[in-house]
């Protein structure tokens, strides 16, 4: 067969083995495939995030942060999944975006996951439950006595007559007790094991603040202080707007923390517990961590430990109840059943500090 003429078509060359040029390039475009919609979401959503956190280090806790800080734990949520779907679409960008929103997640959240058991013996058990205004009777506090065997028992929306059925309830197990009213929204009380040997009252920060106290505790000759808190709960009736509400909200509730600081003795280990009103993003949570507080349930606990609403048929969805500790070592934290109260109760177990030689 003779030679092609000038007119033939010239044959391909035989395909080779793939230059490391080719293959890297082909890697590199498989990363940027273009994803619009996804593209689109990771981006608001990181600038969301990236305006978040400029708000929570330059302005704090405001009205117009109250929701956002309220549900940080949902709305960043779903960037985690979000990350996954670019990872496995190759998305680059997407990722880059999405980083933002879930890294901010795993930092707040992720440990919350992992849980921890110090190898320590439990010197005292502490629990907390709102006991609730609306519902009848006091079975469902007995109930937690009896399952809990708590050493300290504070107690939320105990109106005088659930406060006498429980003082000759509990006369055997938790004789040492001690409670204040506040007209027309219930009492805090702390119920004790061990004897209480100090009482002090603590200011009222405005006249729709609850009553609270601090109590000094003698556990086995070693002093600790225990603060009742309820603070304000959301006020329909404290403002002609949402937003003039949730500044009243957060400013009282900034007054009620500090008073209690001010109040509490620094060289005695102390326990806060009650309804907070207040998730870990607020300015509540905040400054009892800037004063040494601990939270059991985020170096012990399993999970988030929400604790409200308490309808078994719909899951608690926030963490409004806390017990925090100064001094004291966490040993263990949980929240228990739903049972009665719109409330869960939160449990922990707290060790002394060991001695140095």
């Amino acid at each position: 067969m003779g030679k092609p003429g000038p007119g033939s078509p010239s044959r391909a060359p035989a395909a080779g083995p793939t230059s490391p040029a080719t293959r890297a390039d082909a890697g590199r475009r498989s990363w940027t495939r273009r994803r619009p919609a996804l593209r689109a979401a990771a981006g608001v959503y990181a600038l969301f995030t990236l305006a978040a956190l400029a708000l929570w280090l330059v302005v704090g806790d405001t009205p117009w942060t109250a929701l956002v800080n309220l549900a940080t734990f949902w709305w960043a949520l779903p960037a985690v999944g979000l990350l996954l779907i670019a990872l496995v679409s190759r998305d680059l960008r997407a990722l880059l975006w999405l980083a933002v929103p879930a890294g901010l997640w795993v930092w707040a959240y992720g440990t919350a996951f992992v849980s921890a058991s110090p190898d320590l013996a439990a010197d005292l058990r502490i629990a907390s439950f709102n006991t609730f205004v609306h519902v009848d009777g006091e079975q469902h506090v007995l109930d937690l006595v009896a399952e809990a065997d708590p050493d300290v028992l504070v107690l939320q929306e105990v109106f005088p007559p659930r406060q006498v059925v429980l003082e000759q309830a509990l006369a055997d197990v938790l004789p040492h007790h001690h409670v204040e009213q506040s007209p027309g929204v219930g009492g805090v009380g702390v119920w004790s094991r061990h004897p209480i040997t100090d009482v002090r009252l603590v200011d009222e920060a405005s006249e729709v603040s609850r009553t609270t106290f601090v109590v000094t505790l003698d556990v086995a000759g070693e002093p600790v202080q225990v603060v009742p808190a309820h603070l304000i709960s959301p006020c329909p009736r404290c403002g002609a707007s949402i937003l003039e509400r949730l500044e009243l909200e957060g400013d009282v509730r900034r007054a009620e923390i500090g008073n209690v600081l001010d109040a509490l003795a620094d060289d005695v280990p102390v326990v806060l517990a009650g309804d907070l009103n207040s998730n870990e993003r607020s300015v509540a949570y905040r400054r009892l961590a800037a004063a040494d507080f601990r939270d059991p349930q985020r170096e012990v606990g399993e999970g988030m430990g929400f604790t409200w609403p308490a309808d078994r048929s719909v899951p608690a969805v926030l963490r409004i109840d806390w017990i925090l500790v100064r001094d004291l070592e966490p040993v263990a934290a949980w929240v228990g059943e739903g049972r009665g109260s719109d409330h869960r109760p939160v449990v922990v177990d707290v060790a002394f500090p060991a001695q140095e030689d």
